[in-house]
């Protein structure tokens, strides 16, 4: 199976990368990055990295090096709470990659479809939903227009699946005490957890199109202990 990965510079994103190095449904991965990646990663056999500066745009030089793909684990997010930032960075990117992936050749498997991995988060507020926080509100209605969006494009695109993962506060695989008596208190997720849930929604999907946070936790742990779909 070859997956395409971003945002594999960031915290998430770096864990989703190295489990997927061992995964053994993954055959080849594939990832988006601004900057090169470091050894060893970049020289594990498995992997190909791709310079993209723009990613807005996928022209002919990338797309055929992404073809024959089956999914993709989105981890890029925007980090700035401007809302001109956070609409190009969240929404239009990922609507761009979307769009241009679905388009992709599925080497003779056409019938196959390619899932799409967004990460979102549990604060993102779609339409017609109240806003109980005041913390970067237009951010966070923005994180909800791309998750309505993307899902809209899975329903109209049949050779699309669309899932939307909405983790909660997201913590290091080992967590000091203090974290650990908030997990008790507040939802919270580790991100071996969170990273093992994506992957195995790109490799096997799922009937749900939106994964709240404790679904996330339960999948991811049950994949840890080897309790994963072949």
């Amino acid at each position: 199976m070859k997956l395409i990965l971003t945002g594999t510079t960031g915290f998430i994103g770096h864990e989703v990368l190295t489990q997927a190095l061992s995964h053994p449904s993954l055959t080849s991965l594939i990832t988006l990055t601004r900057h090169p990646l470091p050894p060893p990663l970049s020289t594990h056999p498995k992997l190909h990295s791709l310079l993209i500066n723009d990613f807005s745009t996928y022209p002919p030089s990338i797309l055929s090096q992404l073809s024959g793909a089956d999914a993709c684990i989105w981890c890029i997010g925007a980090k700035s709470t401007s809302p001109e930032i956070s609409r190009t960075v969240t929404l239009d990117y990922a609507l761009a990659a979307i769009q241009a992936f679905s388009q992709l050749p599925r080497n003779g498997d056409e019938k196959k479809k390619f899932r799409f991995v967004f990460t979102s988060g549990i604060l993102a507020v779609r339409e017609g939903k109240p806003i109980y926080f005041p913390f970067a509100k237009e951010a966070r209605r923005i994180a909800g227009e791309t998750e309505t969006k993307l899902l809209e494009f899975g329903e109209q695109n049949q050779g699309v699946e669309v899932y939307i993962a909405r983790p909660s506060g997201v913590t290091p695989k080992e967590r000091g005490v203090v974290k650990s008596v908030a997990a008790a208190i507040v939802p919270l997720i580790r991100v071996n957890e969170l990273a093992a849930a994506m992957l195995d929604l790109a490799v096997h999907g799922a009937e749900k199109r939106t994964l709240e946070n404790g679904e996330l936790v339960a999948r991811g742990r049950e994949v840890l202990a080897g309790g994963g779909r072949e």
